[in-house]
C-alpha cells in the first residue's frame, strides 16, 4: 500500500508515541549518500535537450547555484548571479529540469492564515543524494555533529519531496506548501486542506526536543485558532512524543512507514 501521511496525520497526533522507527540520523544521512557522478549529470542534461534546446554548462552551472543552499527560493537574480545566468533566461532550464523529474516546486501558502506570504516557490530536488553531491558535502560530514546545520537543508530536502510525491496520490484532498511571510513568520512546510484546515510542519535534525522547536508552529496555531490541526516537528528520534495540545513530534520516517 502507498505511503499516505497526511491521512495518518490525525491519528499519529491522537497517539504519537505509538509511532517507531529503526532510522536514525546515520541511516538519514545513509539515504542522501548515494554515489552521483558527472555521468550522471550528464544523462541529466541529455534528457534536457531531448525536451528542450538548453546548454548544458548552464544547467550544470544552475543545478549547482540551486543546490547551495538546497530548499531555497526561486530567487532568479541570486540563481542567476550564483550560476552566470541572465535572470531573463533561468526560467526555461528551471522549467525543463521540473519536466524531466529532477526539480520540484513547493508553492509558497495560499492559507487565509498567513498574511503577506511570500509567493514565489521554493526548488526542491527530488533526489537528496544529488543535492548533496552538487553542494559538496560528503556523508561523513553530514553525520557528525559539526554537519548539522548542512544535514538540515538535505532532510527539509527529503521531507519536502516525498510529502510532494505523495500529494498526487492521497486520499485526502490537500496542498502541500511553505510559509514566509514578510513580518517573519516562518513554517517548513505547511499542509493545507480542502476545508481551509491546515498542519504545520517543522523539520529538525536534533532526536530529542527543544521548547523553541514550536516556536513558529505556536504562533501559527494562535493565528488560525479552529482551523489549526495541529503542529508537528519532524526529527530523528526513533519514536514520537506528544509535546503539547495539538503539537507533538514524530520521526522524520513516519512519512514513508506504514
Amino acid at each position: 500500500m502507498a505511503a499516505d501521511f497526511v491521512a495518518r496525520l490525525g491519528s499519529r497526533g491522537t497517539v504519537p508515541g505509538e509511532v517507531r522507527t529503526v532510522w536514525d540520523v546515520e541511516r538519514y544521512v545513509a539515504a542522501t549518500a548515494r554515489a552521483s557522478t558527472d555521468d550522471e549529470l550528464r544523462r541529466i542534461a541529455r534528457r534536457a535537450r531531448a525536451v528542450r534546446r538548453t546548454d548544458s554548462g548552464r544547467l550544470s552551472a544552475l543545478l549547482a547555484a540551486l543546490a547551495d543552499p538546497p530548499m531555497g527560493e526561486l530567487n532568479k537574480a541570486r540563481l542567476g548571479a550564483a550560476a552566470g545566468i541572465p535572470p531573463t533566461t533561468l526560467q526555461p532550464y528551471v522549467d525543463v529540469l521540473v519536466e524531466i523529474g529532477v526539480l520540484r516546486l513547493l508553492p509558497g501558502s495560499r492559507s487565509s492564515s498567513a498574511r503577506r506570504a511570500i509567493g514565489r516557490p521554493q526548488v526542491v530536488f527530488d533526489d537528496p543524494a544529488l543535492a548533496r553531491h552538487l553542494a559538496g558535502h560528503a556523508p561523513a560530514e553530514l553525520a557528525a555533529f559539526s554537519g548539522r546545520s548542512k544535514l538540515a537543508p538535505l532532510l527539509l530536502t527529503m521531507v519536502a519531496a516525498e510529502l510532494l510525491r505523495q500529494q498526487s496520490t492521497s486520499t485526502v484532498e490537500h496542498r502541500v506548501a511553505y510559509l514566509r511571510e514578510r513580518n517573519g513568520l516562518e513554517v517548513d512546510l505547511v499542509v493545507e486542506l480542502a476545508d481551509d484546515s491546515l498542519y504545520g510542519i517543522e523539520v529538525r535534525t536534533a532526536a530529542s526536543l527543544r521548547p523553541h522547536q514550536f516556536t513558529s508552529l505556536q504562533a501559527l496555531a494562535r493565528r488560525a485558532g479552529g482551523r489549526f490541526r495541529g503542529g508537528v516537528v519532524l526529527n530523528t528520534a526513533q519514536r514520537g512524543h506528544v509535546y503539547g495540545p495539538r503539537l507533538w513530534s514524530l520521526p522524520i520516517a513516519a512519512l514513508w512507514d506504514q
